[in-house]
């Protein structure tokens, strides 16, 4: 009788962890990733309008150098020429899973040459491919979902459009469990309107858009093993994968004087910016200077204005070794 009653309490409790864990499944998969129809969208095509996309993809967002392989043993991690737009595998052990990005040139079989500019701009604001599939979060789509304006998203679009068409199937980023599971809980649709970035004359707004549009924030707060933020923001420690150069580390670029960057200079911020040298001397590796160097020097200024008013985080980051 004993062996019975148990076997009924573990068939019970078995059948309510399995009602649980349907309900947790049914949540994720059944409710999420948030997706609404792609907006009818029409890019621009005045010259104006790509001069605007080729500054956004090129020096603000930095968009290539995440979507095209890259020299990665090379300080400010240039295109691997005749690979722009194409796609990238990323090599970061800490990653659970696969994480690649996609072909974002127009070639219509392997790339976005069949999506509409609506489903282009759907993409990059709220996180779903054509296809519905939620994007990996390291795609900082949640950042542009709240400051990359319809101009400025159709601006990106028309300039994409302009790429040389590359023909290469490119696989989609892959999460293990349980990290897809939740990965599909965070695209969502725009539904108010962005305003458009801040005037040049704007320098304070100007700086804090920038420091937003460049992903700072993703490199360089300190995160936890999960990659979690952990309420440190521009803190560093973040671990990249440098090649054979081995594993470098985000700096804390706070304001703290002792462990940050308050103790720099603006010439020393802008020397970091242009020319890829740190405080130190040191050459800077992974960190995408090569591309922020186009800024124009107004925004180049704004930024390093940003950065020193940024909070002192005080979190000692190990310098890092490659030469």
């Amino acid at each position: 009788h004993m062996k019975k009653r148990f076997g009924k309490v573990l068939l019970g409790v078995v059948g309510v962890v399995g009602l649980l864990v349907a309900g947790v499944l049914g949540r994720f998969y059944g409710m999420f990733p948030k997706i609404r129809a792609a907006q009818a969208m029409s890019a621009p095509t005045s010259p104006e309008a790509l001069a605007r996309g080729a500054y956004l993809v090129n020096h603000v967002a930095a968009c290539l150098g995440c979507h095209s392989e890259v020299q990665s043993t090379v300080p400010g991690e240039p295109v691997v020429p005749g690979t722009e737009g194409a796609g990238r595998v990323f090599n970061d052990p800490s990653f659970p899973g696969a994480l690649r990005s996609t072909n974002i040139t127009p070639d219509p079989e392997t790339g976005i040459g069949n999506w509409s500019d609506g489903e282009i701009v759907r993409a990059i604001r709220e996180g779903v491919s054509k296809n519905g599939r939620p994007l990996v979060s390291m795609m900082p789509y949640q950042v542009y979902g709240k400051n990359l304006s319809d101009e400025d998203a159709l601006a990106i679009v028309a300039y994409l459009r302009t790429l040389k068409p590359i023909r290469k199937a490119s696989l989609p980023a892959k999460a293990e469990f349980p990290v897809s599971m939740f990965m599909r809980e965070m695209p969502a649709p725009v539904v108010t309107p962005i305003p458009p970035a801040p005037a040049p004359t704007d320098k304070k707004a100007r700086g804090e858009w920038l420091l937003q549009m460049a992903s700072c924030h993703d490199c360089h707060d300190t995160v936890n093993d999960r990659h979690e933020t952990v309420g440190k923001p521009f803190g560093g420690g973040f671990a990249f994968y440098a090649g054979s150069k081995g594993v470098v580390r985000a700096p804390n670029i706070s304001s703290d004087p002792a462990t940050g960057i308050g103790a720099y200079s603006e010439a020393d911020l802008r020397r970091a910016l242009e020319d890829g040298i740190g405080k130190s001397g040191r050459k800077l590796y992974v960190m995408p200077w090569s591309y922020y160097k186009g800024l124009t020097a107004e925004d180049k200024d704004a930024l390093v204005s940003a950065l020193k008013a940024a909070p002192p985080i005080v979190n000692m980051v190990p310098a890092n070794t490659a030469q």
